[in-house]
């Protein structure tokens, strides 16, 4: 096996590793985003119900349109209905939406953590060669310099006690 094809054997090992592993760490933080979104538009839907019915209760006070007892006839009809499907699909496409921005900006910083705190491991094990490589759409890239700058230190501090 050449050198090229091991090298493109663990990048494709790495790439599936931080697609589909890591982001299962990541879904935490991902079920407390949506959860809080989902609660304040669910919040939101309840309180539109409620002052729509205080309306409509009112109104039906004011002018006695309809028997009580059948009062949601009047409100419970093509129109009710379509605008119900239309909110739930504008809810599905809202949950989607975002669990897809969860996902992505967790991944731009979730990812840089883990390939820190890999290079901090092998670091406090002695290997100062190492250095920490992350994705150029990742945040973190000064911390990263920083880190690879005290490794080479490290490295260069530890050459020179052996030598």
């Amino acid at each position: 096996m050449s050198a090229g094809t091991a090298t493109d054997l663990e990048r494709a090992r790495r790439s599936l590793r931080s697609t589909v592993i890591e982001p299962f760490k990541q879904i935490k933080f991902g079920l407390y985003v949506i959860g809080v979104s989902v609660a304040f538009v669910g919040i939101c839907a309840l309180m539109f119900v409620v002052a729509f019915n205080e309306q409509y209760n009112h109104v039906m006070t004011i002018f006695n349109v309809v028997d009580p007892s059948r009062q949601w006839e009047l409100v419970t009809n093509d129109v009710f209905y379509t605008n119900a499907i239309r909110i739930g699909a504008m809810l599905a496409l809202f949950i989607a939406v975002m669990f897809t921005m969860v996902f992505k900006l967790t991944h731009r910083y979730y990812g840089p953590l883990v390939s820190i705190e890999r290079f901090v491991e092998q670091v406090t094990e002695g290997d100062y060669s190492v250095r920490c490589k992350i994705r150029e759409k990742d945040e973190l890239h000064d911390l990263v310099g920083k880190l690879n700058h005290m490794a080479e230190v490290l490295e260069g501090r530890h050459k020179q006690n052996r030598g």
